[in-house]
């Protein structure tokens, strides 16, 4: 059973161009939990499950919680943490089941799935920040305790508005080298490569700050060493290397975690209602609501959707494949627009009792 998986997973490298190493380890770590799952039940064979094991599966603990582990040089374990997995996690599995049970009846492995059917339409609207959100995170990025904060703030700053106004996958974003800065002319882009080896021009409207960048932070961070990529880690200094790699999708996670909530907390004392969206109190507690690099993303495509911008230009803007794709937004900006006109102070479908 794990060789089948392992040529599943080569077959999606090979045949899909939108696989990338991402999404091969994504295959991978779910197919290993839910292989974990079958060997623990004594399930030795794909023909043997049908719909009551996995409805066993998805009411498990294996799919229902993760385990996040990590691991110095030597590979030894040094920190574990678990917790329930998000339904955006839930739904990514279930698309890799999906997808390797249509591998399986294409090898004539299995007759039919054992799966039921998942329809786009189930999924999720885009979680996005409001453009008020979005001007409280910019403004503290230009702030002086914005400054204090981070060791090296032109590179964070650079990252956020890389994220948001050219709306990069975080892959896209730690991938991007100095090969690829396109400034000496009218219009400055950068080369982004996307999905399935598609290159794209991506507009940069705060190219000033970048420059800025480059001739400062990065030069510090590098200190007479060299690297072809554009955001790069100070970690190598650790390693008795004389170049320096890309900064991690990890690394991009915490970064951007870290500053939205310094943001929100150095914004906390003013009237703004703002902070009540972004703030979820809980027995007198503060807790922040899930945020992550994609996020910005989602927020210039929601943003570009309500100025009226076209689903074409903002595909093209997204490096979507589909408009398929692209028209979520639309669809929760026409939903929004729905629940205003229904019940919007100005509406005549609301009783006034006064």
């Amino acid at each position: 059973m794990k060789e089948i998986v392992k040529n599943f997973i080569n077959h999606k490298k090979i045949t899909s161009s939108s696989t990338t190493s991402n999404t091969s380890d994504s295959y991978k770590r779910d197919l290993n939990i839910f292989l974990n799952f079958l060997y623990s039940n004594k399930i030795n064979s794909f023909n043997n499950i049908n719909k009551s094991i996995i409805e066993s599966f998805l009411e498990s603990k294996e799919f229902n919680t993760y385990i996040k582990v990590w691991k110095n040089k030597n590979g030894e374990k040094t920190k574990e943490v678990s917790g329930l997995r998000s339904d955006s996690s839930k739904k990514r599995f279930l698309h890799t089941l999906s997808s390797f049970f249509k591998y399986l009846i294409f090898k004539k492995i299995i007759v039919s799935s054992p799966l039921p059917s998942i329809r786009s339409s189930n999924l999720e609207d885009p979680q996005s920040l409001t453009l008020e959100e979005i001007k409280i995170i910019m403004f503290y990025c230009d702030s002086d305790n914005f400054f204090v904060d981070f060791n090296y703030p032109l590179r964070e700053k650079c990252i956020i508005d890389s994220l948001y106004y050219c709306g990069l996958r975080v892959s896209e974003l730690i991938n991007i080298q100095i090969k690829d800065i396109k400034f000496n002319n009218s219009n400055p882009y950068i080369l982004i490569h996307g999905k399935g080896g598609k290159s794209r021009q991506q507009p940069y409207p705060t190219y000033k700050n970048l420059i800025k960048y480059i001739e400062s932070d990065r030069e510090r961070i590098l200190d007479g060493a060299t690297s072809d990529f554009l955001f790069v880690s100070n970690y190598w200094k650790n390693k008795n290397k004389n170049s320096s790699n890309s900064i991690t999708r990890q690394f991009v996670d915490k970064r951007v975690k870290e500053i939205c909530i310094k943001a929100f907390k150095n914004n906390d004392n003013s009237n703004n209602s703002i902070n009540n969206n972004f703030i979820l109190r809980n027995n007198g507690r503060k807790k922040y609501r899930m945020i992550s690099p994609h996020m910005f993303r989602h927020s210039i495509a929601t943003h570009l959707i309500e100025e009226g911008v076209d689903l074409i230009n903002i595909r093209e803007h997204l490096g979507h494949s589909s408009i398929s794709v692209t028209s979520r937004y639309l669809k929760s900006f026409r939903g929004k627009k729905d629940i205003l006109k229904k019940f919007g102070p100005l509406s005549t479908g609301v009783e006034n009792n006064d």
